[in-house]
């Protein structure tokens, strides 16, 4: 049997970066007779030439508020649901910190874990959770509006009557 050394468990991409992350390492002032390393303006896999894009940018999306890309998160949300109906609400959030680790960037589970939250009556998380769901939510003001009424709704309960207040003024104007 033939033993793999680390370089051949890497795959080509993880060579290139290997190479990349050693051609950084290089410095010009402890070696004035190495020629200065350049990075290549290709990638090769398999023998295929693959060119760089010439500005790489991120298109950050928010999830809508219903749907959710991944079947996983799908089922572990019914199973959040199934779990708070039978009143098993640790298992519940158990359930939804699971999907909230495959995307954390829903806003639709920020705001159901708020919502439970704000039914176990940690206002103050709930009120914080719900916020960061707003920050996700995009364009969907139906959920940014359930998330202004559950804050507005835990304010109220915390006794802070005039945060509450902005908060049902908010949901006036839209």
């Amino acid at each position: 049997m033939i033993k793999k050394t680390k370089l051949q468990h890497l795959g080509a991409a993880g060579l290139f970066f290997l190479a990349l992350f050693l051609t950084a390492c290089t410095t010009t002032n402890g070696g004035a007779n190495r020629p200065q390393a350049s990075v290549e303006d290709r990638v090769i896999i398999n023998g295929e030439v693959l060119p760089l894009p010439d500005e790489p940018s991120i298109e950050v999306k928010s999830l809508p508020g219903q749907a959710s890309s991944s079947p996983v998160v799908r089922n572990l949300l019914a199973t959040s649901e199934q779990h708070r109906s039978a009143g098993k609400i640790d298992s519940a959030v158990s359930s939804l910190e699971r999907a909230l680790r495959i995307e954390p960037r829903s806003a639709m589970l920020w705001s159901r874990l708020a919502d439970i939250r704000y039914a176990q009556q940690d206002f103050t998380q709930a009120i914080q959770l719900a916020a960061k769901s707003n920050t996700l939510t995009g364009t969907d003001i139906r959920l940014r509006r359930q998330n202004w009424y559950l804050m507005a709704n835990a304010h109220a309960a915390l006794g802070n009557d005039e945060a509450a207040q902005n908060f049902r003024d908010k949901l006036q104007q839209q």
